[in-house]
């Protein structure tokens, strides 16, 4: 046997020479699947050389898992989105056993790659997977204020929530099983977030000394963060605790520590004045001392950063002015509807207006329209995505067998899984939302769908499309009996299906990066089945103190629970009581979210220079537009400005800086309003560990 030539794999068939290349490149892409297999078993596998799946890898990734959770759902109720944590997670748990290891004296044993990546797999998944659903149904649900089923205040009780989230996400991750052989195997996709986690992974433990400084950079961001965001949030937890238990000398400790959340734009910067409306100012109109967000716009960009910003700019300068002088003119017409909400300061007699509320719906609109849009234009990948349903591998006497059958999940372990997690999801549904059965049934067959398009869409563009398609099975349902005319119904099977088919592309991409590697597939899976499962246990919790109730929802004046609650209540409010400007926003911004994909199709070259749609709609969503924007177009710029002064520099650390920023502020803000909810209920759970001790 040449040098050049590589063993044959001991599992694979008599004939299996004539599978392995000739050299130790690898094989064309057109080259037979089963040759392609062989290879990647022979130069990449690892999944039998070093552990992968342990217990400290599970305890790290769910430690690193329950604070992403915490950081996801903040950073989802305050801006409408959460940021993966995988990278942060290799990074912080490479540099941590490193150290163990030194400071051990070589005792502990350093985490290599492959249970380095089980454990960013399970901190990931528990800390974004489950939350898919949470903060856009659970959320909406709370601010429709009640079901048909008998939720009279829209909060769904932790028993419920657990299973309708395992059972949704339980069943993304079973769906993806048939898909991962198709799009990673078979016919391989891209998956460019999954390339770049592999990368990094290599480039840690290839370079020690790189995986330090960016762990360092990583630390610093997330002190800062933490300090920026105590200081923020400390003077709401220190008046419940003073109220609470009477604890008055906290009064003089916030006023010595708290820093302004937010720095108000008055006088000549207040739009309305330049209109001559003298006695108003729009909501939360400002600058925002934020970390979070400022580390949002390093990691988003320049082009969504300023499409935010010049949309909010847009609004409150040219839109609200003219919103609010129309609405003074009509003042008392029999028959005008306002086009603004608005309330009035009892001792300056200031009106502000509550723009937000108006321009929701546009914003709605204009993320919904161009989502479906970007979809329908990518019909080669929806045609791929259906067609590779009917492909199948060619049997015969001269088809090898598959030399990675033993490594691969079987189909056996799908079939033995989707039927009781499609008949607990059916269950859960019908009993606790009053959703029956042959919808629920039908909402099952969706997920199957919802995740076919994500898992493809995701691995051709790094686009995992989660908001369209809930929008999608939210506008079917629309018209079906039984759910027509239940905006609840519509919002949970809605929520459900988005998050069955978000799971599956999750875990496509994780195999992507595992195959990759030359990680285990079926050791990944159950890592995936573990995250899931450590995911649910710790977001239902989580989220039940960050939104007790529907006061303490409405204090975040949450994005993307308000935008699940706008397109439930006009799908199946047909009655919907909207001002007429309105209404004319929602059109204009369906027209603004068509044009904008096609625009970046038809010219694919000035596609940097077009708004973004994401952008443009996710200002006039946000209720802190100006403040959130502006903080968005300091960071990017930021981030672009490091990029050109110091390209590598910029490269190496603003990613790291940028996540630290944000893990930081959103972790120690969200465990300050956990402490405010467990100290606003204290009785009651002082009461309750009683009963339990």
């Amino acid at each position: 046997m040449s040098d050049n030539t590589p063993p044959a794999s001991p599992l694979a068939p008599d004939n299996a020479s004539a599978l392995a290349p000739s050299a130790t490149l690898p094989p064309p892409p057109d080259a037979p699947v089963e040759v392609r297999d062989a290879w990647w078993r022979e130069h990449v596998y690892r999944g039998d050389k070093e552990p992968q799946l342990t217990w400290r890898a599970v305890f790290v990734g769910g430690v690193i898992g329950v604070l992403a959770c915490a950081s996801a759902l903040y950073t989802s109720l305050v801006i409408g989105w959460a940021f993966g944590v995988a990278i942060t997670a290799c990074i912080i748990t490479h540099v941590t056993f490193n150290a163990l290891r030194g400071a051990s004296g070589g005792r502990i044993r350093a985490m290599g790659m492959l249970e380095n990546g089980a454990a960013s797999s399970i901190a990931s998944v528990t800390g974004i997977t489950p939350s898919h659903t949470v903060v856009g149904a659970f959320g909406g649900l709370i601010l429709l204020g009640g079901t048909s089923a008998g939720l009279v205040d829209g909060v769904v009780p932790w028993y419920v929530m657990m299973p309708t989230v395992l059972f949704s996400s339980l069943l993304g991750t079973l769906i993806a099983i048939p898909l991962k052989r198709r799009v990673v195997n078979d016919d391989p996709l891209k998956f460019p977030s999954s390339i770049a986690f592999a990368e990094t992974m290599r480039t840690l433990y290839a370079n020690g000394r790189e995986a330090v400084d960016k762990a360092r950079c990583l630390c610093a961001g997330m002190a800062a963060g933490a300090v920026l965001g105590a200081g923020n949030n400390i003077t709401g937890l220190t008046k419940i605790l003073r109220d609470a238990f009477g604890l008055v000398w906290l009064d003089d400790f916030a006023t010595r520590i708290a820093l302004p959340a937010l720095v108000p734009f008055e006088g000549p910067l207040n739009p309305l004045n330049w209109w001559r409306i003298h006695d108003g100012r729009p909501a939360l109109y400002g600058f925002e001392i934020s970390l979070l967000l400022l580390g949002a716009g390093m990691i988003v960009g320049l082009r969504v950063s300023l499409s935010m910003l010049g949309s909010a700019l847009l609004l409150n300068c040219l839109v609200l002015p003219l919103l609010v002088l129309q609405d003074k003119a009509n003042a008392g017409m029999p028959g005008w509807v306002p086009n603004l909400e608005s309330k009035v300061d009892a001792v300056t007699g200031v009106t502000t207006y509550l723009t937000y509320k108006w321009s929701l719906w546009c914003g709605t609109s204009v993320m919904v329209m161009s989502g479906l849009t970007a979809l329908a234009l990518q019909w080669p990948v929806l045609a791929r995505a259906f067609g590779s349903l009917f492909r199948r591998r060619k049997a015969g006497a001269d088809r090898p067998a598959d030399p990675v059958a033993d490594l691969e999940v079987p189909m056996r372990w799908f079939a033995f899984g989707i039927i009781p997690s499609a008949i607990g999801l059916v269950i859960t549904l019908w009993h606790a939302f009053g959703i029956a059965p042959h919808l629920s049934l039908l909402a099952v067959g969706l997920s199957f769908l919802t995740g076919l398009i994500c898992t493809r869409t995701c691995g051709e563009t790094d686009v995992n499309p989660i908001g369209a398609m809930g929008k999608v099975a939210q506008l079917l349902y629309s018209a079906l009996p039984g759910a027509r005319g239940h905006a609840d119904i519509n919002l949970m099977v809605g929520g459900a299906t988005a998050t069955a088919g978000g799971s599956a592309a999750d875990l496509v991409c994780d195999m992507k990066m595992g195959h990759l590697l030359g990680l285990n597939p079926r050791k990944q899976f159950w890592t995936q089945i573990i995250g899931v499962v450590l995911g649910t246990v710790v977001v239902v919790p989580v989220w039940m103190l960050l939104v007790p109730d529907q006061a303490a929802l409405l204090k975040y004046n949450p994005p993307a629970a308000s935008m699940w609650k706008a397109v439930s209540q006009f799908l199946t409010e047909a009655n919907t009581a909207l001002p007429h400007s309105t209404q004319v926003s929602m059109v204009v911004g369906a027209v603004i979210g068509v044009a904008l994909p096609l625009l970046e199709k038809a010219l694919p070259r000035c596609r940097h220079y077009l708004p973004s749609a994401m952008g443009v709609g996710l200002a006039m969503v946000l209720p802190s537009c100006i403040p959130n924007s502006l903080a968005f177009a300091v960071g990017a710029l930021v981030a672009w400005l490091w990029g050109r002064l110091a390209p590598s520099n910029g490269e190496k650390y603003c990613v790291p800086l940028a996540s630290g920023f944000v893990a930081g502020e959103s972790i120690i803000a969200a465990f300050i309003a956990i402490a405010g909810t467990l100290a606003l209920k204290w009785t009651d759970v002082s009461a309750w560990l009683g009963q339990v001790f």
